[in-house]
C-alpha cells in the first residue's frame, strides 16, 4: 500500500518547539496551524497523504495541553472491493503532554529539548481510525464470492443473471433429490 518510491516529508515536522509555553506559566496559550500538503512518514509504518488543521496549545500546571482538529487523508484499501483509495477523516485530539520532570507518569510527555512530538500520537489515532469500517465508495458493491471480480464493474443486468443463476445452482450432491421432484 505504501509507496516506498515516491518522495515524502519525514516526520521531523511533527515535533512543536514548546519552550516558550513553559517558560511563561500556567494559562499560556497559543494557536499552531498545520498545514502539510505533501505524503508525510509519520512513523516507520505509517504514511498520510496530507495533514492540516489548527492546534491550541496551552501551559498547563503539569505539562502542555495539546487540543484540535485534524483533517487527514491516508491511503488505505477498500473493506468491500480490496482497492486502495484514499480515506478523509477529521481527528479530534486532546492529549496532555506532561512536563519533562513528570515523564515517568504519562505516555506523552515534553522532551528536554523542551518539544513535543506529534508522530506517537498522530500514530495512534490514524490506526484507532483506521481500524473502522471505511469503503472507497458508498455503492461499492465488494466481490463476487464466485469469481473474485469486483461487482461495482458489472452492469446490473450481469448482477441479476448472476443471482438468478446462483439461486438455480444446486449442490451436485443433492442432483438426485431433484430429480425426484420432477
Amino acid at each position: 500500500m505504501n509507496h516506498p518510491n515516491s518522495s515524502y516529508l519525514n516526520k521531523r515536522l511533527l515535533r512543536l518547539q514548546v519552550g516558550f509555553l513553559l517558560s511563561a506559566g500556567p494559562g499560556a496559550c497559543r494557536s499552531f496551524p498545520l498545514n502539510i500538503p505533501q505524503r508525510l512518514q509519520v512513523y516507520e509504518d505509517l504514511f498520510v497523504e496530507s495533514l492540516a488543521g489548527d492546534l491550541a496549545l496551552t501551559r498547563a500546571k503539569d505539562g502542555i495541553l495539546l487540543q484540535g482538529k485534524l483533517e487527514v487523508r491516508h491511503l488505505r484499501e477498500c473493506d468491500r472491493c480490496l482497492e486502495p483509495f484514499e480515506h478523509r477523516f477529521v481527528l479530534d485530539i486532546a492529549e496532555l503532554f506532561a512536563l519533562p520532570s513528570l515523564a515517568d507518569k504519562s505516555v506523552f510527555c515534553v522532551d528536554g529539548n523542551s518539544e513535543i512530538d506529534l508522530a506517537p500520537l498522530l500514530r495512534e489515532e490514524v490506526l484507532i481510525e483506521a481500524s473502522y469500517r471505511a469503503v472507497c465508495r458508498a455503492d461499492c458493491r465488494g466481490l463476487s464470492a464466485e469469481t473474485g471480480d469486483k461487482l461495482s464493474a458489472e452492469s446490473d443486468r450481469a448482477a441479476a443473471r448472476r443471482a438468478k443463476a446462483e439461486a438455480d445452482a444446486i449442490d451436485p450432491r443433492m442432483a438426485v433429490l431433484k430429480q425426484l421432484l420432477v
